[in-house]
């Protein structure tokens, strides 16, 4: 059946969207770029110029390439206490590495070359989390930030990011009161307002706008006995989340944790969201998904999906990597190149971090 569903994805996409119109040929290669477990929670953005930066150990790493990926300049450090996540500014083509929680980030005016520090303001939500007080709220090991396209909030530069009371605990009696949210700027990037929550028991999040200008929020579930992942959206530029659900297609890794308030629930995995540049998808909303398909299981089978309703459905996916995989990040340039770094093992989980360059035609052009 899920062969048949596969199938049906690939002729909807081919017949309804025409993605593969002009004879694009597909590809796909990978190579790895960081070694060792400390170079851990990939993140990976286009710059304006169309430079990759690849960035490792929480955004404080980063490699670059100036040629759609094929080759990389050795790894640099991005600034003595850089991390968090990353942003490309459309609008004047600077990149952040946005470190909410401590009130700091790292800009580079020269698509990634040189960096500066800058402090920052975080201003918190209703619920007085997110500020300067005792519940901050962190970028750290979420996706990349995206800015605005559409709507009346065009410009505005956003990033998934999450609440984890009382002090950014991870414990599994404090999974109840963690959820994600979202921080967001209207002045370049000095200073930030914390969204509303995405429901609780939520963490390292994604987002991605859609042509009709609100936002589709993919969340990690660290408590879904059922492994599936949570999704909300925002129609208001990502003040607040609603219509909060479940996905049908995207399912949690298990991992080997078990809930001792005596259920064992899924505990999830960071993943990866785009929506295609309108430039390489023929203007259509064509988000792409990565994450370990295992349902329930170990941190395994790096896979791609692909959605053509605004998330609703993903009925096209691709393995990546068969064996162990964790954390990944997308991104894509106005050529069409998509690029997944991720986490991968070969003896060990985390042994080290790999980029995929792959394009739409790969993705459709074949199935499990």
């Amino acid at each position: 059946m899920s062969n048949l569903r596969t199938l049906a994805g690939l002729i909807l996409v081919v017949a309804a969207t025409g993605l593969c119109r002009g004879g694009e040929q597909p590809f796909f290669e990978v190579q790895d770029l960081y070694e060792g477990k400390e170079n851990r929670i990939p993140n990976v953005v286009v710059a304006a110029d169309g430079t990759v930066l690849a960035f490792a150990r929480s955004g404080r790493l980063m490699r670059w390439s100036e040629d759609g990926g094929e080759t990389f300049s050795p790894a640099m450090e991005v600034g003595h206490d850089a991390g968090g996540s990353a942003i490309v500014d459309t609008n004047t083509g600077d990149v952040m590495v946005v470190e909410s929680r401590k009130g700091h980030l790292w800009r580079s005016k020269d698509h990634g070359r040189t960096w500066k520090r800058e402090a920052i303001v975080v201003k918190p939500n209703p619920m007085g989390h997110g500020g300067p007080g005792n519940v901050p709220v962190s970028t750290t090991c979420s996706e990349s930030g995206i800015t605005l396209q559409f709507g009346e909030h065009k410009g505005r530069l956003i990033m998934p990011a999450r609440i984890q009371p009382p002090k950014g605990d991870n414990g599994q009696e404090w999974w109840p009161y963690n959820y994600n949210t979202a921080i967001f700027s209207d002045d370049g990037g000095k200073t930030w307002q914390t969204s509303g929550p995405v429901q609780s028991g939520t963490g390292e999040g994604t987002l991605a706008e859609v042509s009709s200008g609100s936002i589709y929020y993919n969340s990690r579930s660290h408590m879904s006995v059922d492994h599936r992942r949570q999704i909300a959206w925002s129609h208001n530029g990502g003040e607040m989340w609603v219509d909060w659900q479940v996905t049908t297609d995207l399912l949690e890794i298990g991992e080997p944790f078990y809930f001792k308030y005596g259920t064992k629930p899924s505990y999830g995995c960071n993943a990866g969201l785009i929506r295609m540049p309108s430039e390489a998808a023929d203007g259509k909303d064509v988000l792409l998904f990565s994450a370990p398909d295992n349902p329930g299981k170990s941190r395994h089978r790096m896979t791609v999906f692909m959605s053509l309703d605004r998330g609703i459905t993903w009925p096209v996916k691709r393995l990546v990597n068969e064996g162990m995989s964790a954390y990944s990040s997308l991104a894509a340039g106005p050529d069409g190149t998509i690029y997944l770094l991720f986490e991968r093992g070969e003896k060990e989980l985390y042994d080290r971090m790999a980029l995929a360059r792959f394009n739409l035609a790969w993705v459709t052009g074949g199935a499990e």
